[in-house]
């Protein structure tokens, strides 16, 4: 693990510091040195980043997680572990910031090394106003753009990259793996290594319920964590690929389906729901690869709890397609075409960013027949009666209603991708000459965003046109935060590639 350029500045005096242990003396004029950081960020983006944001900017972030090292990967008791500091975010260009792959409401807070952040992200205003909730925080993966809510605040995101390793299908912690071994495996709550450090203790003081956790057992530790209401998204999230778990799926690849003269995107499909494997399929792969019958039981896969967890998150947040495209594919399987139509609709609203296809084993739905989304694939054989656009939910990261199902799939649908350039220009196009007649800015500004972080845009310099355009619609939104934050973006677009 290399620590990022960006991260730190060597010649400012409040760089990390060697030890959490300072005297009295370095701990007052550390606090006088950097009281203000968090009351300039709050001015430069015009947010309230709340109490625990600014106590980690003013006392915490120059601190690595190391009670006797510098160095954070001998110590870091997970895999983010270089913050970005305020002398960082308050720079014209904040290196840590990734225009146009990262969305424009996200800003960098703990990054891992490698290229993946946990952010900040704004929400949108009406949603905040309705909610009391402005702000998550998310992990953001590079290798894609990817990303996942892992709690309302940094202490919960923290906490959720070092219990990882504790609870189930931890190895299915990205896409790709960005980094061998980032995290330790000891990672009980009970134990010392994290706790004796400041970020320890400030989670642990952010958090009390996590002292009476279990974490001698993957299931028992999720479990203590959604009863304590804590990082629930990102632990469903494990749950629901536990659920989705089998032996086989761990085993196959694309070598194997040449060898069996099986397309490799029809044994994806099997593999994600054993209950439609063909015998003779399962039988050619059980001699095959000499396993027990029982590598490929269909009982393996408790689709039940998929059901329960993709609910349970759909109450939590609403833009995020995982969790409708499985609450569809559940309720289709079972022949509820209402209730699954109802579903997809919602997750032809999301950006394909949120699906997390890799980890669930649903990318094989948009691995052939030019499908752009999971959802498109199933909704194109419901009669479009069923498929309501009343499920739609006017938020920044869901696209609005005045756009119809008919309309999306039109884009998401089969075929559509053939050209998958020229597909996410035409549909870019689409949603930018919606935003010139929307009913308000607000609706403008979401169009907008849609344009560049749903399926994403081409060519690479239409992002300086959709930045210029979003910045306009959030100012007269009077969203005054995502203007700011975005105008950083836009400032990096410019001086990285000169767009």
């Amino acid at each position: 693990m290399t620590t990022p350029d960006s991260t730190t500045d060597p010649t400012n005096s409040d760089g990390p510091a060697n030890s959490d242990h300072v005297t009295a003396s370095s701990t007052a004029r550390h606090a006088s040195d950097s009281a203000a950081w968090s009351a300039r960020l709050a001015d430069r983006f015009a947010i309230d980043f709340g109490d625990d944001l600014n106590h980690w900017w003013d006392e915490l972030c120059n601190h690595l997680p190391s009670p006797h090292d510098s160095r954070a990967e001998d110590f870091c008791p997970g895999e983010f572990c270089y913050p970005a500091t305020p002398q960082t975010l308050l720079s014209t260009v904040p290196d840590p910031i990734w225009p146009p792959l990262m969305p424009p409401n996200f800003l960098p807070l703990v990054g891992n090394g490698a290229g993946d952040w946990l952010c900040v992200r704004l929400l949108d205003p009406d949603v905040a106003r309705q909610t009391g909730v402005q702000t998550d925080i998310c992990q953001w993966y590079h290798g894609g753009g990817d990303w996942l809510p892992w709690g309302n605040h940094l202490s919960e995101a923290l906490l959720f990259d070092w219990l990882l390793p504790k609870l189930p299908q931890s190895q299915r912690r990205h896409a790709e793996p960005a980094i061998e071994n980032a995290a330790h495996t000891d990672s009980d709550p009970s134990e010392t290594p994290w706790r004796e450090h400041l970020w320890g203790q400030w989670v642990m003081a952010q958090l009390p319920a996590i002292t009476t956790l279990d974490a001698s057992d993957p299931q028992r530790l999720a479990a203590g964590l959604l009863s304590a209401g804590i990082c629930e998204i990102p632990v469903r999230c494990q749950l629901t690929i536990d659920a989705l778990a089998s032996q086989i799926s761990g085993l196959v690849g694309p070598q194997i389906a040449q060898d069996l003269g099986i397309a490799w995107n029809d044994l994806m499909r099997w593999c994600f729901d054993l209950r439609t494997m063909p015998s003779e399929v399962s039988q050619r792969l059980q001699t095959a690869l000499n396993l027990p019958a029982s590598a490929l039981d269909p009982a393996q896969q408790n689709w039940g709890d998929v059901a329960s967890h993709a609910a349970a998150v759909n109450h939590i947040r609403n833009d995020l397609s995982w969790s409708h495209d499985l609450a569809g594919y559940v309720r289709w399987s079972e022949g509820d075409v209402d209730a699954a139509a109802h579903a997809f609709s919602s997750g032809l609203r999301c950006s394909v960013f949120t699906d997390q296809s890799v980890r669930m084993r649903t990318h094989w739905a948009t691995s052939s027949d030019g499908f752009a989304k999971f959802s498109a694939k199933f909704l194109e054989d419901i009669p479009a009666t069923a498929a309501s656009d009343q499920d739609s939910n006017e938020q920044l990261g869901c696209l609005p209603r005045l756009i119809s199902n008919a309309r999306l799939l039109e884009y998401f649908g089969r075929g559509s991708l053939q050209g998958s350039e020229s597909i996410r220009q035409r549909y870019c196009q689409m949603l930018v000459e919606e935003s010139a007649s929307a009913a308000s800015p607000a609706t403008s500004a979401r169009l907008l965003y849609a344009a560049g972080w749903d399926l994403g845009a081409e060519p690479l310099g239409r992002f300086g046109e959709l930045l210029d355009q979003y910045i306009i619609a959030c100012r007269g939104a009077g969203w005054t935060s995502h203007e700011r934050l975005a105008s950083v973006h836009r400032d990096g677009l410019k001086a990285r590639y000169n767009l």
